[in-house]
């Protein structure tokens, strides 16, 4: 069934961001899909993972769905002063997300991925008063290698 290809093509894309050398200029590789349940800020969460199988041979191919959530709060130099905004900072992220993933084809493990950013968002964070979140929503084609 298409949800073999759930994890793989996660495992793909948090692979394919961590490789991005842009963004990891913004978020610490260890950031990105962390494992630990209150991450070091900033952060990349992938979730809400869906799969549609594409005609037979369900593992072969599939259409996957997910969402990158960003997470940011303000930058502040050493003097204290605010250097860029949370919303500025959540901003810069999901672009580096986007464009990590946006158009690009990826050969992981021997199978190839095609990802699309249908929607992109940046809204507050509902949980932290001084943080911002982005949100891309992704479309990835997982193909047999």
């Amino acid at each position: 069934m298409a949800n073999d290809l759930l994890r793989a093509t996660e495992r793909a894309a948090i692979i394919s961001l961590k490789a991005d050398a842009p963004l990891a200029q913004i978020v610490a590789k260890a950031s990105i899909d962390p494992v630990a349940e209150a991450p070091t800020w900033p952060f990349v969460r992938l979730e809400g993972t869906q799969s549609l199988p594409q005609g037979r041979g369900c593992t072969a191919r599939a259409e996957v769905s997910f969402q990158l959530h960003s997470f940011a709060k303000p930058i502040y130099n050493g003097a204290g002063a605010m250097t860029k905004t949370a919303r500025d900072h959540a901003g810069e992220i999901n672009t580096a997300v986007v464009e990590a993933l946006h158009n690009h084809a990826f050969e992981v493990a021997g199978r190839r991925y095609r990802f699309q950013v249908q929607s992109s968002r940046l809204m507050r964070d509902g949980a932290e008063a001084d943080a911002w979140h982005g949100i891309a929503s992704v479309v990835a084609r997982a193909f047999a290698g």
